[in-house]
Protein backbone atom coordinates (compact mmCIF):
# COMPACT_ATOMS: atom_id res chain seq x y z
CA UNK A 1 0.00 0.00 0.00
CA UNK A 2 1.47 3.35 -0.82
CA UNK A 3 1.19 6.18 1.15
CA UNK A 4 1.28 9.60 0.30
CA UNK A 5 1.43 12.77 1.84
CA UNK A 6 -0.23 16.27 1.66
CA UNK A 7 1.15 19.41 1.06
CA UNK A 8 0.97 20.81 4.36
CA UNK A 9 2.24 17.99 5.79
CA UNK A 10 5.55 17.68 3.99
CA UNK A 11 6.11 21.42 4.49
CA UNK A 12 5.63 20.95 8.02
CA UNK A 13 8.33 17.98 8.52
CA UNK A 14 10.60 20.13 6.21
CA UNK A 15 10.30 23.14 9.07
CA UNK A 16 10.28 20.85 12.08
CA UNK A 17 13.21 18.01 10.95
CA UNK A 18 15.78 20.70 10.39
CA UNK A 19 14.21 22.21 14.01
CA UNK A 20 14.53 18.37 15.43
CA UNK A 21 18.11 18.37 14.41
CA UNK A 22 19.44 21.75 15.87
CA UNK A 23 17.89 20.67 19.40
CA UNK A 24 19.48 16.99 18.98
CA UNK A 25 22.57 19.01 18.90
CA UNK A 26 22.15 21.73 21.00
CA UNK A 27 22.23 21.10 25.17
CA UNK A 28 20.53 22.99 27.72
CA UNK A 29 22.18 26.94 27.31
CA UNK A 30 23.86 27.57 31.22
CA UNK A 31 22.51 31.02 32.15
CA UNK A 32 24.82 34.01 33.39
CA UNK A 33 22.75 35.23 36.32
CA UNK A 34 24.34 38.82 36.24
CA UNK A 35 25.89 41.37 34.00
CA UNK A 36 29.29 40.97 35.71
CA UNK A 37 29.07 37.19 34.91
CA UNK A 38 28.50 38.25 31.42
CA UNK A 39 31.70 40.47 31.44
CA UNK A 40 33.68 37.54 33.05
CA UNK A 41 33.05 35.04 30.21
CA UNK A 42 34.03 38.14 27.19
CA UNK A 43 36.89 38.49 29.23
CA UNK A 44 37.97 35.20 29.41
CA UNK A 45 37.05 34.36 26.19
CA UNK A 46 39.29 37.58 24.52
CA UNK A 47 42.13 36.34 27.11
CA UNK A 48 41.48 32.88 24.81
CA UNK A 49 41.99 34.63 21.83
CA UNK A 50 45.13 36.12 22.42
CA UNK A 51 46.49 33.55 23.08
CA UNK A 52 45.47 32.15 19.45
CA UNK A 53 43.66 29.53 20.76
CA UNK A 54 40.45 30.38 19.06
CA UNK A 55 38.72 27.11 19.49
CA UNK A 56 39.39 27.23 23.78
CA UNK A 57 37.87 30.54 23.29
CA UNK A 58 34.48 30.11 21.53
CA UNK A 59 34.12 27.13 23.40
CA UNK A 60 33.65 29.14 26.16
CA UNK A 61 30.88 30.43 24.82
CA UNK A 62 28.97 27.32 23.66
CA UNK A 63 27.29 26.76 27.06
CA UNK A 64 25.70 30.02 27.03
CA UNK A 65 24.83 30.17 23.49
CA UNK A 66 21.36 29.16 21.70
CA UNK A 67 23.38 28.08 18.77
CA UNK A 68 23.86 25.03 17.74
CA UNK A 69 27.08 22.88 18.56
CA UNK A 70 27.54 22.57 14.65
CA UNK A 71 27.34 26.18 14.15
CA UNK A 72 29.57 27.28 16.52
CA UNK A 73 32.07 24.04 15.47
CA UNK A 74 32.13 25.74 11.21
CA UNK A 75 32.28 29.31 12.97
CA UNK A 76 35.36 28.01 15.06
CA UNK A 77 36.93 27.12 11.60
CA UNK A 78 36.54 30.17 9.84
CA UNK A 79 37.68 32.10 12.79
CA UNK A 80 40.87 29.74 12.63
CA UNK A 81 41.81 30.07 8.97
CA UNK A 82 40.88 33.86 9.10
CA UNK A 83 42.90 35.04 12.08
CA UNK A 84 45.69 33.12 10.63
CA UNK A 85 45.41 35.58 7.54
CA UNK A 86 44.68 38.60 9.99
CA UNK A 87 48.01 37.14 11.56
CA UNK A 88 50.21 37.68 8.86
CA UNK A 89 48.88 40.69 7.87
CA UNK A 90 48.61 42.73 10.80
CA UNK A 91 51.08 40.99 13.38
CA UNK A 92 50.52 38.77 16.98
CA UNK A 93 48.12 39.69 19.30
CA UNK A 94 49.62 41.78 22.07
CA UNK A 95 46.39 42.34 24.50
CA UNK A 96 42.89 43.14 24.69
CA UNK A 97 40.97 46.66 26.06
CA UNK A 98 37.49 46.47 27.03
CA UNK A 99 35.95 50.16 25.17
CA UNK A 100 32.24 50.19 26.10
CA UNK A 101 29.80 48.29 28.36
CA UNK A 102 25.98 49.16 26.88
CA UNK A 103 22.32 48.66 27.79
CA UNK A 104 19.50 48.76 25.83
CA UNK A 105 16.26 49.11 28.03
CA UNK A 106 16.62 46.03 30.87
CA UNK A 107 16.91 43.20 28.05
CA UNK A 108 20.02 43.96 26.29
CA UNK A 109 23.71 44.09 27.31
CA UNK A 110 26.80 44.73 24.53
CA UNK A 111 30.71 44.81 25.26
CA UNK A 112 32.61 46.15 23.19
CA UNK A 113 36.27 45.46 22.88
CA UNK A 114 39.12 45.31 20.89
CA UNK A 115 42.00 42.99 20.62
CA UNK A 116 45.22 44.71 20.16
CA UNK A 117 47.39 43.28 17.31
CA UNK A 118 51.20 44.96 16.18
CA UNK A 119 49.73 47.14 13.51
CA UNK A 120 45.74 47.52 14.01
CA UNK A 121 43.22 45.93 16.14
CA UNK A 122 40.43 43.71 16.21
CA UNK A 123 36.55 44.61 17.19
CA UNK A 124 34.76 42.96 19.39
CA UNK A 125 30.79 43.39 19.77
CA UNK A 126 29.19 40.69 22.43
CA UNK A 127 25.35 41.10 22.80
CA UNK A 128 23.39 39.25 25.53
CA UNK A 129 19.92 38.88 25.86
CA UNK A 130 17.42 38.88 29.65
CA UNK A 131 14.20 37.73 28.77
CA UNK A 132 13.39 36.97 32.54
CA UNK A 133 16.31 37.03 35.08
CA UNK A 134 19.19 35.69 33.34
CA UNK A 135 21.41 36.79 30.79
CA UNK A 136 22.00 34.36 27.50
CA UNK A 137 24.51 35.08 24.64
CA UNK A 138 22.75 36.41 21.57
CA UNK A 139 25.64 37.42 19.49
CA UNK A 140 29.45 37.67 18.66
CA UNK A 141 30.91 39.68 16.10
CA UNK A 142 34.36 40.21 15.11
CA UNK A 143 35.57 42.38 12.21
CA UNK A 144 38.12 45.01 11.46
CA UNK A 145 35.85 47.66 11.57
CA UNK A 146 37.68 49.84 14.35
CA UNK A 147 36.06 53.25 13.12
CA UNK A 148 32.81 52.33 14.37
CA UNK A 149 34.03 52.05 17.56
CA UNK A 150 33.52 56.35 17.27
CA UNK A 151 30.16 56.19 16.51
CA UNK A 152 30.32 58.87 13.56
Amino acid sequence: METTMTMPTRLALCLLLPAALVAADKTEVRPLKTEADARALVESCLKQFVAGDYKAGLDLLKPHWKVSLNEIDTLTMQTITSRTAVKERFGASIGYEFIAQQKAGTSFLRFLAVEKLQNTAIRYSVVFYKATDHWELQTFVWDDKVQNLFGD
